[in-house]
């Protein structure tokens, strides 16, 4: 049944597994990147190597924070597009536990397979990220190039960790499924109605980061009491990872409040009707929008940070009246730590765009059914993706917002004047390659369905 299951639905798990493997990746290179540069605290002098380490230690840390909620987001769009099975399965006498173990089971492949090709690109990577590190540094100059530190233990390790927590959060996921009745199921997958729940852990989650982001903040005082060379460089430390937190604080509010947010932005634009149509599509699949901007929302905010924050960062300096830039602070500065997180939040939302293709043709389909043109349609899921993107471009915006709300309140504890640089240049471009990527995760693959029959469409969503 497992086999069967599997190969009944790998365009889904395929369609995510590009996150997973993304995400498994940045964990394994971050934990190489520590290993080897504490293996040569020998070799090279000692404040380099923890350097790297702190690097790396840090890229771990964010990773996981922003590889759990698209993954999360991942992982709930693949059970949500099974219900029609596992009420078929159900009606036919599995038991619960029986679809929780078969879920379950599905998920370990996937996430077992997605952590071999992510161990096999993180050790091809290690040397070039180490070489990246040591020139971003300025210290490719001392010929001593940091070894590679490669011990099968940390692989397993890091594996056995990931594939953890990849099946506790698909667990919650997979016992909810299993619980709906599986009449109601089956009748909530033909007519794409969602089933809404209660989720405690959610919100216990969320208080926890609604409580980082406020402990970012309350901090301050004892960093202004005890000042010293080093509190500027804490507050950007802390500043940096904030922006990753309020992320994920964001992500676990997302199913609240991302479909006010978006009828609330999309009222005000005065367009056509091919614009209501798609703004009625994704408002009515709320789970689904709220899955999409999850990712998305992440890709544009991080890339948000990794533009603005350096910027204001020196602005500050310059207003304080230092005659130099920061030394080792800029995009690409800000790309070593942010860069995986960054990168796994990108893959994350093409993935689940990807992912969600079928009932998206299906939608498409059934405005054809009703008289729309193949360029109505196309247009329509262009004009999703612009949905999509704005409310992630909103969200992103407010987690720059916060850093730099942060950075206004706490730079005076360093001695400094808080000075803003907002670069609305290569915003505008990191904006725009968002919506395209977005478009085009959206449209594209709706082509090869679009010219068939609208009825056949919509029964092959129903026959899964």
């Amino acid at each position: 049944m497992i086999a069967a299951e599997l190969r009944g639905s790998w365009t889904a798990w395929l369609g995510v597994s590009l996150g997973f493997v993304m995400t498994g990746f940045g964990l394994t290179l971050a934990a190489l990147v520590v290993q080897s540069a504490l293996a040569a605290r020998e070799l090279i002098p000692a404040m380099e190597a923890d350097a790297y380490a702190i690097i790396g230690g840090s890229n771990l840390v964010l990773c996981l924070v922003v590889g759990l909620s698209v993954v999360g987001a991942s992982t709930a769009l693949v059970l949500d597009s099974r219900r029609g099975a596992l009420a078929r399965l159900a009606l036919a006498g599995a038991t619960p536990a029986g679809l929780v173990g078969s879920l379950l089971s599905q998920l370990a492949v996937v996430a077992v397979a997605s952590a071999v090709l992510a161990d096999l690109l993180a050790v091809a990577a290690l040397r070039p990220a180490l070489d990246y590190l040591q020139h971003e540094r300025g210290a490719e100059g001392a010929g001593v190039l940091v070894p590679t530190v490669v011990e099968p233990g940390t692989l397993l390790a890091i594996n056995l960790v990931w594939l953890l927590v990849v099946l506790l959060g698909g667990l919650r996921q997979a016992r909810r499924a299993s619980r709906i009745p599986p009449v109601e199921a089956l009748r909530a997958a033909q007519d794409g109605t969602e089933q809404r729940h209660r989720d405690l852990g959610r919100w216990v989650r969320a208080a926890l980061a609604a409580l980082i982001v406020a402990g970012m903040f309350a901090v301050v005082p004892a960093l202004a009491a005890n000042r010293s060379s080093e509190t500027f460089t804490q507050i950007m430390q802390l500043n940096l990872f904030g922006l990753v937190v309020v992320g994920w604080l964001f992500a676990e509010l997302m199913p609240a409040v991302v479909r006010p947010l978006t009828a609330a932005w999309t009222r005000l634009i005065p367009a056509g009707p091919a614009w209501w149509v798609a703004r009625a599509t994704v408002l009515a699949r709320a789970g689904r929008l709220a899955r999409s901007v999850t990712p998305v929302m992440f890709t544009i905010g991080l890339a948000f940070g990794v533009i603005g924050l350096p910027a204001t960062y020196n602005a500050i300096f310059a207003a304080s009246g230092v005659d130099v830039r920061l030394e080792h602070v800029g995009a690409e500065t800000f790309l070593v730590n942010l860069g995986l997180p960054l990168a796994i939040a990108l893959c994350g939302s093409v993935g689940s765009l990807v992912m969600m293709t079928r009932q998206r043709c299906a939608d498409l389909a059934l405005l054809g059914i009703v008289g729309a043109t193949l360029r109505q349609r196309l247009g329509t899921a262009a004009l999703e993706a612009l949905i999509i993107t704005g409310t992630a471009a909103l969200l992103g915006l407010t987690m720059v917002g916060v850093c730099l709300a942060h950075l206004a309140y706490a730079t005076p504890a360093a001695g400094f004047g808080f000075a803003l640089d907002v670069p609305a240049g290569p915003f505008l471009v990191a904006l725009a390659v968002a919506a395209a990527i977005t478009a085009a995760t959206t449209v594209l693959p709706t082509l090869p369905t679009s010219r068939l029959p609208e009825p056949r469409v919509v029964a092959g969503l129903v026959a899964e």
